[in-house]
Order: structure tokens, then C-alpha cells, then sequence
């Protein structure tokens, strides 16, 4: 799987507007990373409880979302079926992307694709950037 070595604001642009809009304001003061954190807390700390959360802290869910989303991209078995539907599609388009991953980590993590999607096109650019084995060996 080779994942599209494109700009913030590309991955963005495949977004909904109230999504990008929201994450680029988020980027303006923030990391990628604390962006990730920040979009994600502030649709409901409350349900990241089942992850071992706190209602003031979201760290839990991230860990459990950056370690689902490298399962994705680094090829666990339980992403197969997933990365096959990626791998039919010729040629894959971000929105392709960010709509398929963000499903099966929905799936996972229990939460909906549109919730997700602002945080795994952000970390697609980051795997866009650093080239998928470099990623896989880093994170």
C-alpha cells in the first residue's frame, strides 16, 4: 500500500467544510498530533471511558486510535478484508482513503467514520511525509 506523499491541506480539502475548517483552525496553534487529541476529545471525552478514559482526559482513546491506525497501515491481519477494498480501487483517491480506514477503525473503536476522519487524514499526511516503512519503524 503506498499512501499519497501530499500536503496538509490536500488530505484536508477531502474533508467535510465544518471538518476542515475546524482542524485547520485547530493546526494554526497546534501539532498534527495534539490537533488529533484536541478534534477527538471535543466530540465527547464521556465515551472514551470504555477505553479506560477519564472524563478529563482523552489520552487512552488517542493511544487506542494511533495504535489501531498503525495496525491499519503497518498490515495486521485484522485490517485485511480493508486494505484489499484499498487495494481494488484503481486509482485510490484520498477521500477513498480516509473513508475506508476511517470505517475500520470506527469499527474497532467503536465510533462513527465521521468522527475519525479529520484525525486519519491527518495521519496520512504524517505517513504520506514520512514513507510507509519509515512510519511502520518509528511509531
Amino acid at each position: 500500500m503506498i499512501f499519497p506523499n501530499e500536503d496538509m491541506s490536500s488530505w484536508l480539502s477531502e474533508l467535510k467544510t465544518y471538518q476542515s475548517n475546524s482542524i485547520n483552525h485547530l493546526l494554526a496553534e497546534n501539532s498534527p498530533e495534539e490537533t488529533i487529541k484536541l478534534w477527538l476529545s471535543a466530540n465527547g471525552p464521556t465515551s472514551t471511558i470504555q477505553f479506560g478514559g477519564a472524563n478529563d482526559s482523552p489520552e487512552p482513546f488517542m493511544d487506542r486510535f494511533k495504535d489501531e491506525f498503525k495496525k491499519f497501515v503497518c498490515g495486521d491481519s485484522a485490517y485485511d478484508s480493508f486494505r484489499s477494498q484499498l487495494s481494488s480501487e484503481s486509482p485510490i483517491a484520498k477521500t477513498i482513503y480516509i473513508s475506508i480506514i476511517s470505517s475500520a477503525l470506527g469499527a474497532t473503536l467503536g465510533y462513527t467514520a465521521t468522527l475519525l476522519a479529520p484525525a486519519v487524514a491527518i495521519m496520512l499526511h504524517l505517513v504520506g511525509s514520512l514513507g510507509i516503512n519509515a512510519w511502520c519503524n518509528t511509531n
